[in-house]
Protein backbone atom coordinates (compact mmCIF):
# COMPACT_ATOMS: atom_id res chain seq x y z
CA UNK A 1 0.00 0.00 0.00
CA UNK A 2 1.23 3.48 -0.83
CA UNK A 3 1.34 5.46 2.42
CA UNK A 4 1.50 8.67 0.38
CA UNK A 5 -2.17 8.02 -0.28
CA UNK A 6 -2.94 8.30 3.45
CA UNK A 7 -3.79 11.33 5.55
CA UNK A 8 -3.15 11.40 9.30
CA UNK A 9 -5.84 13.44 11.05
CA UNK A 10 -7.98 13.59 14.20
CA UNK A 11 -11.69 13.35 14.87
CA UNK A 12 -11.51 16.95 16.05
CA UNK A 13 -10.39 18.08 12.59
CA UNK A 14 -12.66 15.62 10.78
CA UNK A 15 -15.66 14.72 12.98
CA UNK A 16 -17.50 13.47 9.89
CA UNK A 17 -15.47 10.24 10.21
CA UNK A 18 -16.80 9.44 13.69
CA UNK A 19 -19.42 6.87 12.64
CA UNK A 20 -16.91 5.19 10.34
CA UNK A 21 -14.33 4.96 13.13
CA UNK A 22 -16.91 3.30 15.39
CA UNK A 23 -17.97 0.92 12.62
CA UNK A 24 -14.35 -0.05 11.94
CA UNK A 25 -13.68 -0.73 15.63
CA UNK A 26 -16.86 -2.75 16.06
CA UNK A 27 -16.23 -4.74 12.88
CA UNK A 28 -12.62 -5.60 13.70
CA UNK A 29 -13.43 -6.31 17.39
CA UNK A 30 -16.36 -8.54 16.33
CA UNK A 31 -19.11 -6.61 18.10
CA UNK A 32 -22.68 -7.84 17.89
CA UNK A 33 -25.80 -5.72 17.50
CA UNK A 34 -26.40 -5.97 21.26
CA UNK A 35 -23.30 -3.96 22.18
CA UNK A 36 -21.96 -0.56 21.18
CA UNK A 37 -18.37 0.62 21.47
CA UNK A 38 -19.46 4.26 21.61
CA UNK A 39 -21.51 3.55 24.72
CA UNK A 40 -19.07 1.17 26.43
CA UNK A 41 -15.98 3.33 25.91
CA UNK A 42 -17.55 6.78 26.04
CA UNK A 43 -14.55 8.52 27.71
CA UNK A 44 -12.37 7.69 24.69
CA UNK A 45 -14.72 8.53 21.81
CA UNK A 46 -16.76 11.32 23.39
CA UNK A 47 -16.62 14.58 21.35
CA UNK A 48 -14.78 16.19 24.28
CA UNK A 49 -11.88 13.84 23.49
CA UNK A 50 -11.86 14.10 19.68
CA UNK A 51 -8.52 15.99 19.76
CA UNK A 52 -6.91 12.78 21.01
CA UNK A 53 -8.44 10.36 18.51
CA UNK A 54 -5.97 9.80 15.65
CA UNK A 55 -6.88 8.14 12.37
CA UNK A 56 -5.55 7.37 8.93
CA UNK A 57 -7.83 8.12 5.99
CA UNK A 58 -7.15 6.70 2.53
CA UNK A 59 -7.48 9.58 0.06
CA UNK A 60 -8.40 7.46 -2.93
CA UNK A 61 -11.44 5.89 -1.24
CA UNK A 62 -11.97 8.48 1.52
CA UNK A 63 -12.24 5.60 4.00
CA UNK A 64 -10.87 5.28 7.55
CA UNK A 65 -8.24 2.52 7.63
CA UNK A 66 -6.76 2.84 11.14
CA UNK A 67 -7.44 4.49 14.50
CA UNK A 68 -5.80 4.96 17.90
CA UNK A 69 -7.23 7.00 20.78
CA UNK A 70 -5.74 8.54 23.91
CA UNK A 71 -7.41 9.76 27.10
CA UNK A 72 -5.41 12.21 29.20
CA UNK A 73 -6.24 11.69 32.85
CA UNK A 74 -4.82 12.22 36.32
CA UNK A 75 -4.22 9.46 38.83
CA UNK A 76 -4.33 10.31 42.52
CA UNK A 77 -2.79 8.75 45.61
CA UNK A 78 -3.58 10.63 48.79
CA UNK A 79 -2.73 14.25 48.05
CA UNK A 80 -0.36 13.43 45.16
CA UNK A 81 -1.34 13.36 41.49
CA UNK A 82 0.31 12.25 38.25
CA UNK A 83 -0.77 12.86 34.66
CA UNK A 84 -1.20 9.68 32.60
CA UNK A 85 -2.24 8.82 29.05
CA UNK A 86 -4.64 5.90 28.61
CA UNK A 87 -4.46 4.35 25.13
CA UNK A 88 -7.25 2.38 23.45
CA UNK A 89 -9.46 1.96 20.40
CA UNK A 90 -6.46 0.60 18.48
CA UNK A 91 -7.58 -0.85 15.16
CA UNK A 92 -6.37 -1.32 11.57
CA UNK A 93 -8.63 -2.44 8.74
CA UNK A 94 -7.83 -6.04 7.84
CA UNK A 95 -6.98 -5.07 4.25
CA UNK A 96 -4.28 -2.67 5.45
CA UNK A 97 -2.54 -4.71 8.12
CA UNK A 98 1.20 -5.21 7.81
CA UNK A 99 1.72 -1.76 6.29
CA UNK A 100 3.01 -0.16 9.49
CA UNK A 101 -0.06 1.95 10.23
CA UNK A 102 -0.38 0.75 13.83
CA UNK A 103 3.32 1.42 14.43
CA UNK A 104 3.05 4.89 12.93
CA UNK A 105 -0.02 5.79 14.97
CA UNK A 106 1.52 4.49 18.19
CA UNK A 107 4.79 6.34 17.64
CA UNK A 108 2.87 9.50 16.77
CA UNK A 109 0.86 9.30 19.99
CA UNK A 110 3.93 8.56 22.12
CA UNK A 111 5.73 11.59 20.71
CA UNK A 112 2.67 13.82 21.17
CA UNK A 113 2.33 13.08 24.90
CA UNK A 114 5.85 12.06 25.95
CA UNK A 115 6.52 15.28 27.86
CA UNK A 116 2.96 15.79 29.07
CA UNK A 117 2.46 12.65 31.18
CA UNK A 118 4.41 10.43 33.53
CA UNK A 119 2.98 7.12 32.34
CA UNK A 120 1.31 5.56 29.31
CA UNK A 121 -1.23 2.82 30.15
CA UNK A 122 -3.08 0.38 27.91
CA UNK A 123 -4.91 -2.95 28.13
CA UNK A 124 -4.18 -5.90 25.84
CA UNK A 125 -3.08 -9.53 25.76
CA UNK A 126 -0.55 -8.92 22.97
CA UNK A 127 2.56 -8.82 25.14
CA UNK A 128 5.12 -9.32 22.36
CA UNK A 129 3.75 -6.45 20.30
CA UNK A 130 3.64 -3.86 23.06
CA UNK A 131 6.99 -4.75 24.61
CA UNK A 132 8.50 -3.49 21.33
CA UNK A 133 7.25 -0.05 22.39
CA UNK A 134 8.58 -0.54 25.97
CA UNK A 135 5.15 -1.29 27.44
CA UNK A 136 5.38 -3.98 30.11
CA UNK A 137 2.79 -6.00 32.04
CA UNK A 138 2.50 -4.17 35.33
CA UNK A 139 0.26 -3.96 38.37
CA UNK A 140 -1.50 -6.58 40.42
CA UNK A 141 -5.27 -7.05 40.29
CA UNK A 142 -7.04 -9.16 42.90
CA UNK A 143 -10.14 -11.22 42.08
CA UNK A 144 -11.83 -12.20 45.33
CA UNK A 145 -14.16 -14.99 44.15
CA UNK A 146 -15.41 -16.94 41.15
CA UNK A 147 -19.21 -16.72 41.29
CA UNK A 148 -21.20 -14.68 38.80
CA UNK A 149 -23.48 -12.22 40.54
CA UNK A 150 -27.03 -12.19 39.23
CA UNK A 151 -29.86 -9.90 40.30
CA UNK A 152 -31.24 -12.52 42.70
CA UNK A 153 -27.90 -12.55 44.54
CA UNK A 154 -27.71 -8.82 45.18
CA UNK A 155 -26.77 -7.98 48.78
CA UNK A 156 -29.60 -7.00 51.12
CA UNK A 157 -30.76 -3.42 50.72
CA UNK A 158 -29.14 -2.77 47.33
CA UNK A 159 -31.09 -1.44 44.36
CA UNK A 160 -30.06 -2.08 40.75
CA UNK A 161 -29.81 0.97 38.48
CA UNK A 162 -27.63 2.45 35.75
CA UNK A 163 -25.83 5.79 35.98
CA UNK A 164 -28.26 7.42 33.57
CA UNK A 165 -31.22 6.39 35.77
CA UNK A 166 -29.97 8.25 38.85
CA UNK A 167 -31.67 11.44 39.97
CA UNK A 168 -29.44 14.50 40.32
CA UNK A 169 -29.38 13.99 44.09
CA UNK A 170 -28.49 10.30 43.79
CA UNK A 171 -25.80 11.03 41.22
CA UNK A 172 -24.20 13.64 43.51
CA UNK A 173 -24.19 11.07 46.34
CA UNK A 174 -22.39 8.51 44.17
CA UNK A 175 -19.83 11.14 43.17
CA UNK A 176 -19.33 12.03 46.84
CA UNK A 177 -18.61 8.38 47.72
CA UNK A 178 -15.97 8.15 45.01
CA UNK A 179 -14.30 11.45 45.92
CA UNK A 180 -14.38 10.90 49.68
CA UNK A 181 -13.29 7.27 49.61
CA UNK A 182 -11.79 5.95 46.36
CA UNK A 183 -9.73 9.04 45.59
CA UNK A 184 -8.39 9.14 49.16
CA UNK A 185 -7.82 5.41 49.74
CA UNK A 186 -6.70 3.92 46.40
CA UNK A 187 -4.16 4.82 43.71
CA UNK A 188 -6.88 5.53 41.18
CA UNK A 189 -8.21 7.82 38.46
CA UNK A 190 -9.21 11.30 39.59
CA UNK A 191 -12.56 12.22 38.09
CA UNK A 192 -13.33 15.83 37.26
CA UNK A 193 -16.83 17.11 36.46
CA UNK A 194 -16.17 16.50 32.73
CA UNK A 195 -15.43 12.82 33.32
CA UNK A 196 -18.44 12.38 35.59
CA UNK A 197 -20.71 13.93 32.96
CA UNK A 198 -19.54 11.29 30.47
CA UNK A 199 -19.88 8.43 32.97
CA UNK A 200 -23.42 9.53 33.76
CA UNK A 201 -24.39 8.68 30.17
CA UNK A 202 -22.86 5.16 30.31
CA UNK A 203 -25.98 3.01 30.42
CA UNK A 204 -23.99 -0.19 29.76
CA UNK A 205 -22.66 -0.36 33.35
CA UNK A 206 -24.94 -1.95 35.96
CA UNK A 207 -24.90 0.03 39.20
CA UNK A 208 -26.03 -1.27 42.59
CA UNK A 209 -26.65 1.36 45.26
CA UNK A 210 -27.57 1.25 48.95
CA UNK A 211 -28.99 4.09 50.99
CA UNK A 212 -28.61 4.73 54.72
CA UNK A 213 -31.35 5.66 57.16
CA UNK A 214 -31.26 9.24 55.89
CA UNK A 215 -32.00 7.98 52.35
CA UNK A 216 -28.50 8.93 51.16
CA UNK A 217 -26.46 6.58 48.97
CA UNK A 218 -23.47 5.53 51.06
CA UNK A 219 -22.43 2.36 49.21
CA UNK A 220 -22.36 1.31 45.59
CA UNK A 221 -20.68 -1.11 43.23
CA UNK A 222 -20.45 -1.41 39.44
CA UNK A 223 -20.66 -4.64 37.46
CA UNK A 224 -20.54 -5.36 33.71
CA UNK A 225 -19.77 -2.89 30.94
CA UNK A 226 -21.46 -3.92 27.73
CA UNK A 227 -19.67 -6.97 26.38
CA UNK A 228 -16.58 -5.99 28.40
CA UNK A 229 -16.11 -7.00 32.06
CA UNK A 230 -19.09 -9.35 31.99
CA UNK A 231 -19.98 -10.48 35.54
CA UNK A 232 -17.00 -8.52 36.94
CA UNK A 233 -17.57 -6.15 39.87
CA UNK A 234 -15.01 -3.60 38.76
CA UNK A 235 -15.73 -0.64 41.03
CA UNK A 236 -16.69 -0.59 44.69
CA UNK A 237 -17.16 2.44 46.90
CA UNK A 238 -18.61 3.57 50.19
CA UNK A 239 -18.69 6.70 52.29
CA UNK A 240 -15.58 5.94 54.37
CA UNK A 241 -12.67 3.54 54.87
CA UNK A 242 -14.17 2.10 58.04
CA UNK A 243 -17.04 0.50 56.13
CA UNK A 244 -15.02 -0.69 53.13
CA UNK A 245 -13.77 -4.08 54.32
CA UNK A 246 -17.11 -5.23 55.71
CA UNK A 247 -18.81 -4.09 52.50
CA UNK A 248 -16.21 -5.84 50.30
CA UNK A 249 -16.56 -9.04 52.30
CA UNK A 250 -20.29 -9.09 51.54
CA UNK A 251 -19.24 -9.55 47.90
CA UNK A 252 -16.19 -11.79 48.40
CA UNK A 253 -17.73 -14.89 46.80
CA UNK A 254 -18.31 -12.99 43.55
CA UNK A 255 -15.84 -11.80 40.90
CA UNK A 256 -14.75 -8.58 42.57
CA UNK A 257 -11.65 -6.86 41.19
CA UNK A 258 -9.56 -4.87 43.66
CA UNK A 259 -5.98 -3.59 43.63
CA UNK A 260 -3.20 -5.84 44.93
CA UNK A 261 -2.95 -3.67 48.04
CA UNK A 262 -6.08 -5.48 49.26
CA UNK A 263 -4.52 -8.95 49.02
CA UNK A 264 -3.75 -8.98 52.74
CA UNK A 265 -7.46 -8.63 53.47
CA UNK A 266 -8.40 -11.23 50.85
CA UNK A 267 -5.44 -13.65 50.99
CA UNK A 268 -7.04 -16.45 48.97
CA UNK A 269 -7.73 -14.28 45.95
CA UNK A 270 -6.31 -14.76 42.47
CA UNK A 271 -3.87 -12.09 41.26
CA UNK A 272 -3.79 -10.92 37.63
CA UNK A 273 -1.84 -8.27 35.75
CA UNK A 274 -3.60 -4.92 35.70
CA UNK A 275 -2.32 -3.40 32.46
CA UNK A 276 0.64 -2.54 30.26
CA UNK A 277 2.60 0.52 31.40
CA UNK A 278 5.32 2.58 29.73
CA UNK A 279 7.30 5.35 31.40
CA UNK A 280 6.81 8.66 29.58
CA UNK A 281 8.41 11.70 31.23
CA UNK A 282 10.76 10.59 34.01
CA UNK A 283 10.69 14.18 35.26
CA UNK A 284 6.92 14.07 35.82
CA UNK A 285 7.19 10.61 37.35
CA UNK A 286 9.98 11.79 39.65
CA UNK A 287 7.88 14.65 40.99
CA UNK A 288 5.15 12.17 41.89
CA UNK A 289 7.60 9.69 43.42
CA UNK A 290 9.25 12.42 45.48
CA UNK A 291 5.89 13.28 47.05
CA UNK A 292 4.81 9.68 47.58
CA UNK A 293 8.13 8.41 48.96
CA UNK A 294 9.15 11.59 50.81
CA UNK A 295 12.22 11.82 48.55
CA UNK A 296 13.38 8.26 49.27
CA UNK A 297 13.10 7.16 45.62
CA UNK A 298 14.29 8.94 42.47
CA UNK A 299 15.02 7.99 38.87
CA UNK A 300 18.53 9.17 37.99
CA UNK A 301 18.90 8.11 34.37
CA UNK A 302 17.21 6.12 31.59
CA UNK A 303 19.28 4.59 28.82
CA UNK A 304 19.31 1.45 26.64
CA UNK A 305 16.21 -0.02 28.30
CA UNK A 306 17.83 0.36 31.71
CA UNK A 307 16.76 2.61 34.56
CA UNK A 308 19.21 3.88 37.13
CA UNK A 309 17.48 4.90 40.34
CA UNK A 310 18.38 5.87 43.85
CA UNK A 311 16.60 4.51 46.88
CA UNK A 312 17.66 6.30 50.05
CA UNK A 313 21.46 6.28 49.84
CA UNK A 314 21.90 3.40 47.41
CA UNK A 315 21.90 3.39 43.60
CA UNK A 316 20.63 0.58 41.37
CA UNK A 317 20.35 -0.17 37.65
CA UNK A 318 17.56 -2.46 36.41
CA UNK A 319 15.42 -3.03 33.31
CA UNK A 320 12.31 -0.92 32.69
CA UNK A 321 10.13 -3.97 33.26
CA UNK A 322 11.72 -4.77 36.61
CA UNK A 323 11.49 -1.18 37.80
CA UNK A 324 7.80 -0.90 36.88
CA UNK A 325 6.96 -4.15 38.62
CA UNK A 326 9.10 -3.28 41.66
CA UNK A 327 7.02 -0.12 42.01
CA UNK A 328 3.50 -1.00 40.86
CA UNK A 329 3.47 -4.81 41.16
CA UNK A 330 2.50 -7.53 40.85
CA UNK A 331 4.39 -8.43 44.00
CA UNK A 332 6.14 -5.07 44.36
CA UNK A 333 9.56 -4.90 45.93
CA UNK A 334 9.27 -5.26 49.70
CA UNK A 335 10.84 -1.84 50.22
CA UNK A 336 8.35 -0.23 47.82
CA UNK A 337 5.19 -2.10 48.88
CA UNK A 338 4.65 0.41 51.70
CA UNK A 339 3.82 3.10 49.13
CA UNK A 340 0.63 1.22 48.09
CA UNK A 341 0.96 2.01 44.38
CA UNK A 342 -1.09 -0.87 43.00
CA UNK A 343 -3.32 0.69 40.32
CA UNK A 344 -7.12 0.65 40.62
CA UNK A 345 -8.42 1.81 37.23
CA UNK A 346 -12.04 0.71 37.13
CA UNK A 347 -14.27 -0.14 34.21
CA UNK A 348 -15.79 3.30 33.81
CA UNK A 349 -12.33 4.76 33.17
CA UNK A 350 -10.46 1.94 31.45
CA UNK A 351 -10.35 2.04 27.65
Amino acid sequence: MNQNNLVLTTLSDNPEYFEEVISLIEEEFHYTNNHHYERDFAPLVNPLNFDNCFLYVEQETNRVVAHLGVCLRKMIKGESEISVALIGGIVTHKKHRGAGLFKNLMNHALVQYQEKVGLFILWSDLENIYEKFSFFRTGGLVQTGNRNLISADKPLGFEKKTFDQLSDKEFDEVVACYKNFNEKYFFTIKREDKEWSIIREMSSIDLYVKKNKEKIINKYFCINKGRDLTHIIHEISCSNKRDFLSFARELTQFKVWLPETELESFPHSEVFYTSFIKIASSEILNIFLAEITKNELRILNTQDNLIEFQYREDKFKVSYKDFLQYLFGPKPLVEFAKYDLSLYITGADSI
